[in-house]
């Protein structure tokens, strides 16, 4: 198996390497991991997630730098040990492809060695240096006992924050332009808040007291003592409030978009000079005839007035407070310069990981097993009574449009595109805090030369070392990178009913995004336009508030911010986790059908084949986390908790309660069910 074997047996993380490689003993070992992870003493009517996850938190063990460890965790540590391995310190076991090794000795490989290198050789990463290697002119009137505000600039700043995709004031975006998805344009937009959603604020005393507690630790780690930075705390805090306030309504998404040049812009807003900062942004690029798209311009007219009527000093300490968050310096040195690198240089090493692992076998198999489940999708969508034929047939060509890339691009052409970007970077071989305000530079402005370039569908720019599939709504393009098909989400040799459970589960997930809350809004090619008819989207909205009022139910009264506003910031992803089950068992079902004499259990599981399909989906959720991950997570994460996703997607579907012999009533089988699709 190659290099594989390698990373399965040497990273432990799974305990048994699959024996010797064979069929049975691969199914073997699976069973015994599933197996091992169960709490079969608990009744899976009751709580389907302890019973699938009741023992992976006495399995896995949890960093004291990680909030959470989950399945996907598992396999992003098998991904870095490659990285680390066979990219960082060129030291591995099994001789790669000559391809993979002439990459491999690259320069461009080279350079990420080397700024890896220098990024280790640092003992420890504080923040002074980084401060220092930044250069903002005037420096800071929280270290700089002679700052002076007359050379404080909050424009370069902010366009200085975001060269290190930190969050400040603005954002500028390139994507798709969204009433013509085959060119781009320059979206200006509101910064996003780094921890929780503006409308929390006010809402949750809780939000105030975890960000006062973030400002107080930035400025503590600064070297200010408590009774310094006690003023500081409270003033940074008393201006991301009144930020918050003027941030548009995260439930009026589409009301203010506007298309004008950036001259035009200017004229309507003279205290902020959008120009200037876009060519900080950019390199220079931006000129005043360009064409930009502004989203929520009345944040931006309240915004200049905000920053006249606050002090300098107080802006400058909220600056510098984003700053750190966006560095941040807890972690262990050489994990903290490994995620650097896959963070800026994930293009290069998405490339060379999937030359070294790429399987045509495995990718014809995962695309068979999501080309099926489209299939039942497209069936399913064919045949509800809720959407009127004009709206049904947009979402049919829509679904017909959709295009599946399993692992990252080989072409040689992308290659040496990639190396003629690497060409362009200067880094510093001596100097890791120059060079790495010089790398994310270079990783925020080359998705400026963008703009002008026609976009294809079929193209694709994922961060191929990220462990995760994604869907792309301005493409209608799903993306499955190479690394996640490994154990315990894949195999070739599990039985279907595994990969359908877990894998299969993951590409329906993707599939359905395409017409989730957000996705629908998009029409076959990624273009932005109203396709459903009034009688549609009112049954869609009636379908989508079951869901809301579902989750919503799932989180404590205690960390509710608004009316159902968890099960509501979650809703395209709850969407997704049960049109995505669905789909992928009805697929699971018309497989299995067609091979009846197929050996679709395990060993260790006394299941039938069905039962382990929805196993192997719960199970791809088995994570553990601290409190504090549960409670963010909670308020933040557009996903609803691990355990959320399993109980609430299993007990809205009554093929799961039929196999497990659940009777109406009980937690696992409510009489009232929600389904969009």
């Amino acid at each position: 198996m190659r290099l594989i074997l390698f990373l399965i047996c040497t990273i432990g993380t799974l305990n048994k390497c699959f024996g010797d490689g064979s069929p049975e003993s691969i199914r073997d070992q699976q069973g015994f991991t599933m197996k091992s992870f169960m709490n079969d003493s608990i009744n899976p009517c009751d709580n389907f997630y302890k019973y699938a996850c009741g023992n992976w938190a006495k399995r896995q063990t949890i960093g004291k730098d990680e909030f959470s460890f989950g399945v996907l965790d598992v396999i992003t540590k098998k991904v870095n040990k490659f990285l680390e391995e066979l990219i960082l310190f060129n030291n591995y076991t099994s001789t790669p492809s000559e391809k993979v090794q002439s990459i491999l000795k690259s320069s461009e490989v080279k350079k990420i060695q080397n700024y890896f290198s220098i990024c280790r050789e640092q003992k420890k990463l504080e923040y002074e240096p980084y401060i220092k290697a930044w250069g903002i002119p005037g420096g800071w009137p929280t270290l700089n006992s002679t700052w002076s505000n007359q050379t404080f600039d909050w424009l370069n700043i902010t366009a200085q924050l975001k060269l290190i995709e930190s969050q400040s004031l603005i954002d500028a975006q390139i994507a798709p332009y969204y009433n013509n998805a085959t060119r781009n344009t320059i979206y200006i937009l509101p910064a996003e808040f780094p921890v929780f959603k503006p409308s929390m604020y006010e809402e949750n005393p809780i939000i105030k007291l975890i960000i006062s507690g973030l400002i107080s630790m930035s400025f503590e780690s600064l070297g200010l003592s408590e009774v310094r930075f006690e003023k500081i705390v409270s003033d940074v805090l008393a201006f991301e409030i009144k930020l918050a306030s003027i941030f548009p309504n995260e439930n009026e998404e589409n009301e203010e978009i506007e298309d004008m040049p950036l001259e035009t812009l200017q004229e309507l807003m003279p205290n902020i000079d959008f120009q200037r900062f876009l060519n900080i942004v950019s390199g220079g690029v931006v000129n005043k005839s360009q064409e930009v798209t502004i989203a929520y311009s009345s944040y931006f007219r309240n915004l200049s007035e905000l920053i006249n009527e606050t002090e300098p000093e107080v802006l400058a300490n909220f600056f510098l407070y984003r700053f750190t968050l966006q560095i941040g310096t807890t972690e262990k040195v050489e994990v903290y310069c490994r995620d650097e690198v896959i963070d800026y240089m994930g293009f290069v090493l998405g490339y060379v990981y999937n030359m070294a692992f790429n399987d045509e076998r495995d990718s014809a198999d995962v695309k068979m097993i999501a080309q099926n489940i489209k299939s039942v999708f497209t069936d399913a969508v064919q045949e509800i009574n809720w959407m009127d034929q004009d709206t049904k047939e947009e979402a049919l060509t829509k679904l017909n449009n959709l295009l599946l890339q399993v692992g990252a691009s080989d072409d040689d052409l992308l290659f040496n595109d990639i190396k003629e970007e690497f060409a362009l970077i200067d880094l510093d071989p001596n100097d890791y805090y120059r060079s790495y305000f010089k790398l994310s530079a270079f990783s925020t402005r080359k998705l400026f030369k963008q703009l002008h370039k026609i976009n294809k569908r079929t193209e694709s720019n994922y961060n191929a070392a990220m462990v995760n599939a994604f869907y792309n709504s301005a493409r209608n393009h799903i993306f499955m990178p190479t690394n996640i098909l490994q154990s315990p989400v894949y195999n070739f040799h599990f039985p279907y009913s595994v990969k359908y459970g877990a894998l299969g589960s993951i590409m329906g997930h993707e599939i359905t995004h395409s017409l989730d809350a957000t996705g629908r809004a998009y029409d076959s090619n990624g273009t932005i336009r109203s396709w459903w008819t009034e009688q549609s989207e009112e049954e869609y909205l009636n379908r989508t508030q079951c869901l809301e009022m579902q989750y919503a139910k799932y989180t404590p009264s205690s960390l509710k911010t608004s009316a159902n506003s968890v099960g509501g910031n979650t809703l395209d992803e709850n969407i997704a986790d049960n049109g995505g089950l669905r789909q992928s068992y009805q697929a699971y079902k018309d497989w299995y059908m067609k091979h009846p004499n197929e050996q679709e259990t395990l060993p260790h599981l006394n299941l039938t084949n069905t039962q382990l399909f929805f196993l192997s989906f719960a199970q791809f959720y088995c994570e553990m986390n601290k409190p504090a991950a549960l409670l963010i997570n909670t308020l933040t994460d557009e996903h609803s908790l691990s355990k959320n996703r399993v109980i609430g997607t299993l007990s809205n579907f009554e093929e799961f309660s039929k196999e497990f012999n659940c009777p109406i009533g009980s937690k696992m089988n409510p009489a009232k069910k929600c389904r969009v699709w």
